[in-house]
């Protein structure tokens, strides 16, 4: 019997963990082959680096980590940044589950729940039509804080909005500059709150004389105040309804024998026509109109009419998924309502049932970074008290962020800059309904719709774990990168 031992990395993991964060100040470079699915070979390179970022003053404020991917063509090729949720999150995952010229495989492919876990080469990938440029944001992955001489750290707010905005700006400038793509048509993009960094971002790049041909916001994040349910506010619960409605076709409880795109229609026009106006005066309305409205949401989000009328037809994620099959003690998941789970024997939701395309992720990722692209230090994928901790106040917007405007100026400033807008009709978390009320209210004259490019995918908050959806996205990607 033969044992196979690698003692190698244990220094590398700990004795030497300085000696690699100096090391990869000299960006790592790995020459890869990526196969199309038209059966073409197309040379690139996987840059792996930490970015020092720097002040006024030249003194240093952070490094960044990046994984970047270079391929071979013209000279002036597109070059796309991609930034992840959270806001905790590491951009790793993206590159391997997304548009990047690896993947791990999908459920729809074979992939198991347990490992090991395999990497395709993704025929989904953007690379033959844009470089791409991953980065983690200060904390996570491999990005650091620096240190002053007084080993104390630098006074900069990392972990706020305005602050992560301010420092991946100066990413996106010293690394263009770095590489030498000013010349270069620019894009960038992120899902969930990476969505809502770029929102800021296409405003902050302006100052650096950065113009954008194209913004890619997937399963966005831009107004919080359509996302957040409270007592007081009626917006959010409404801008729900279509997505409900969305979840009780597919679980066959509304309107099975018509096509999704009309139940989407009709419960739009719900939402508007009577569910806010309802929400605006319930206790002046009849007895007869409290039941007409109280049957017909009934009937529209599958839910009974006893739950509907014991919370007066309000529901937020928590509540509406774990009302939806009570009777059945089970939960829906809340990133994507076409998943189901049991209930614990506590009748406490155990987790999101739609994590479980998830999975995997973070082994495949540590995993493709040690054997491909030759790093071994400990990689934090996720900040997980960055939520709790995070100062989501912005200089334009009360309390949470509201970053719609921000696109609106950048639109203002930059008349060809063009806007790719993706949503899941599943998703709870960023409901599509609630994506489109930002845009409907940015205030632009109507010539601006040309430059808002909305797809929509038969899946949730991660429609990218979807293989239909991945699909459909690649496709709508490579004609807004081709025809804008």
């Amino acid at each position: 019997m033969r044992f196979l031992f690698c003692v190698a990395p244990l220094s590398l993991l700990f004795a030497s963990v300085d000696d690699f964060f100096e090391d990869l100040l000299d960006p790592i470079a790995t020459e890869h082959i990526y196969h199309t699915p038209e059966g073409e070979n197309l040379h690139y390179a996987a840059v792996a680096g930490l970015m020092p970022i720097v002040d006024r003053k030249a003194e240093e404020l952070a490094r960044l980590f990046y994984i970047a991917y270079f391929a071979e063509g013209d000279e002036n090729r597109p070059i796309t940044f991609f930034f992840p949720g959270g806001p905790g999150a590491a951009g790793g995952w993206e590159a391997i589950c997304s548009i990047g010229p690896v993947r791990m495989k999908l459920s729809e492919e074979g992939k198991k729940l347990l490992p090991p876990y395999q990497m395709i080469d993704n025929p989904e990938s953007l690379l033959p039509w844009t470089d791409l440029v991953f980065v983690d944001p200060v904390g996570t992955g491999y990005s650091k804080i620096a240190k002053s001489d007084d080993d104390e750290e630098v006074d900069f707010p990392f972990f706020s909005t305005e602050g992560d905005i301010a420092i991946l700006a100066k990413f996106i400038d010293t690394f263009i500059s770095c590489y030498e793509k000013w010349d270069h048509p620019k894009y960038i993009g992120g899902f969930s709150y990476g969505a809502t960094r770029s929102c800021g971002l296409a405003e902050a790049l302006n100052g650096y004389d950065i113009n954008l041909h194209g913004l890619l916001l997937l399963s966005p994040a831009i107004d919080y105040t359509t996302l957040l349910s409270q007592h007081n506010q009626l917006l959010p619960d409404a801008l729900l309804i279509p997505t409900f409605a969305a979840t009780a076709w597919y679980h066959g409880k509304f309107g099975k024998e018509l096509p999704l795109g009309e139940i989407i229609d009709y419960a739009r026009r719900f939402c508007y026509e009577d569910y806010l106006p309802f929400l605006l005066q319930p206790n002046r309305l009849s007895p007869f109109e409290q039941d007409y409205f109280y049957t017909k949401l009934s009937e529209l989000i599958g839910l009974n009419g006893d739950t509907v009328r014991r919370y007066a037809g309000r529901f937020d994620e928590d509540l509406y998924t774990q009302e939806f099959f009570a009777s059945e003690r089970k939960v829906l998941g809340g990133l994507d309502t076409r998943y189901k789970s049991d209930w614990s024997m506590s009748g406490k939701q155990e987790k999101d049932p739609s994590y479980r395309d998830m999975q995997g992720i973070q082994p495949s990722f540590k995993a493709y970074l040690q054997q491909e692209l030759e790093l071994h230090a400990p990689f934090v994928s996720y900040l997980f008290w960055s939520n709790d901790s995070w100062d989501f106040t912005t200089y334009d917007s009360i309390s949470w962020p509201e970053l719609s405007q921000r696109i609106r100026r950048t639109l203002v400033k930059n008349g060809e800059m063009q806007v790719f807008i993706g949503s899941g009709y599943y998703d709870c978390r960023t409901p599509f309904a609630a994506t489109e009320y930002c845009f409907d209210h940015l205030g632009l004259p109507p010539s601006y719709r040309n430059h808002l490019h909305f797809s929509y995918y038969p899946a949730g908050h991660g429609f990218i774990f979807d293989l239909p959806s991945l699909k459909k996205l690649k496709g709508d990607l490579v004609e807004f990168y081709t025809n804008h």
